[in-house]
């Protein structure tokens, strides 16, 4: 501890100077991670887990969960729990830079070879003019009319103190321009085919649709915890994604914007394994370089996310909103892994009608249901389908 004098005081010697709270806050996650390691190595039973054989797997016994809870779907959360409160942290002091900072992170592109060399090396990638202006504004006033049906309803999904932030689910039901943009048609969104080529490399054919949202933040809204999108899959990870979150930008994406929150490269070592796993230091990706960014983007890029990636909403400082939408996409043996994606099987008979086949496949209903299981409540049935 740092000593000075106290030339205030009549007593003689050094007195204590105390820690700032950041600096307290870094001293005791370095003690966790510390111990963390210890208690690792105290566990029975502790077994090379890289010996295959006979003798090693009989030690082990059943170890396809994370070798810690019988409940292993919990685990990622126990892993993610060390994160608590470090975005809101490092935005208050001011440690959170744009991603268009460092030259050597994504940038947007149109180039698909350079596109996946992004999404391999940082966990993300950002399509160039994924919409036109003229695209992004359908998408936009459609949007706007719909969150203010749902607030006129006084059901609308609030995600932000003070109004600050408004969620408006389910677009796949409240518009054909949503459903068109789902499934990458070019009247929706002119690099769709593009965008769905990446989808289509990262998870394979048929893949299935989690959720597809609108996101509207206002000053003051939009700050969530860090996390990873396949967090519901108990560990360990297999070396690639269960799914991917892509970001439709219908507003220019910046810090003070309220752009996402993420941490380039989180999602894998440099030799292919996933990074997130139990006893992770997960607060040394945040604090390391280049750390915690604001992922920049012109409005009309299209940004795609490995489900592995740390990453959360930002907090926008500036006036005006930022407006986006954002759909989770999974691999084809996946359910859905969002709370959201349960109403996909509650479709009204008037948008049933027009759903396409394949978005039908997207949705589950094609191999779930062959018809609709009926209607929606009336908070998400709002002003539903123009």
């Amino acid at each position: 501890m740092k000593t000075e004098q106290d030339r205030s005081s009549s007593a003689s010697g050094n007195l204590p100077e105390v820690p700032t709270a950041h600096e307290s806050v870094k001293e005791l996650r370095e003690e966790n991670a510390r111990l963390r390691a210890e208690i690792a190595q105290l566990r029975p039973h502790h077994v090379d887990p890289h010996d295959l054989s006979w003798d090693a797997a009989i030690t082990r016994g059943i170890a396809y969960a994370d070798g810690v809870s019988h409940t292993s779907s919990l685990s990622p959360g126990r892993v993610l729990k060390q994160l608590s409160g470090i975005a809101k942290q490092r935005q208050e002091d001011g440690l959170i830079r744009d991603s268009d900072e460092f030259d050597y992170l994504p940038k947007p592109r149109s180039d698909q070879t350079e596109l996946e060399a992004d999404f391999v090396r940082w966990g993300y990638c950002l399509v160039e003019d994924a919409m036109s202006p003229e695209q992004v504004k359908a998408q936009v006033d459609r949007l706007t009319e719909q969150a203010t049906a749902e607030r006129d309803l006084e059901s609308a999904i609030m995600t932000s103190r003070k109004s600050t932030a408004q969620l408006v689910n389910n677009l796949v039901l409240k518009g054909q321009v949503f459903r068109d943009a789902v499934e990458f048609k070019p009247s929706a969104a002119q690099r769709g085919e593009l965008v769905d080529a990446l989808l289509t490399k990262i998870m394979g054919e048929r893949f299935g649709l989690g959720c597809a949202h609108g996101s509207i933040v206002h000053q003051g809204g939009g700050l969530q915890e860090l996390h990873v999108d396949q967090a519901g899959f108990p560990m360990p990870y297999p070396p690639f994604p269960f799914g991917s979150l892509i970001i439709w930008c219908y507003t220019p994406f910046n810090l003070e914007n309220g752009a996402t929150y993420l941490v380039p490269g989180s999602h894998r070592t440099a030799t292919g394994a996933t990074t997130f796993h139990d006893g992770a230091d997960l607060v040394h990706l945040v604090e390391g370089e280049p750390g915690l960014v604001a992922v920049c983007a012109p409005a009309g890029t299209c940004i795609l996310t490995d489900t592995r990636v740390l990453h959360g909403g930002g907090l926008r400082t500036a006036a005006g909103t930022r407006y986006a939408m954002r759909c989770h996409y999974n691999r084809g043996f996946v359910r859905a892994l969002h709370e959201q994606a349960s109403v996909n099987h509650h479709v009204p008979d008037s948008v049933y009608e027009k759903l396409s086949p394949r978005l039908k496949q997207m949705m589950g209903i094609e191999a779930s249901n062959s018809e609709p299981i009926g209607e929606l409540r009336s908070q998400d049935g709002a002003n539903a389908s123009p």
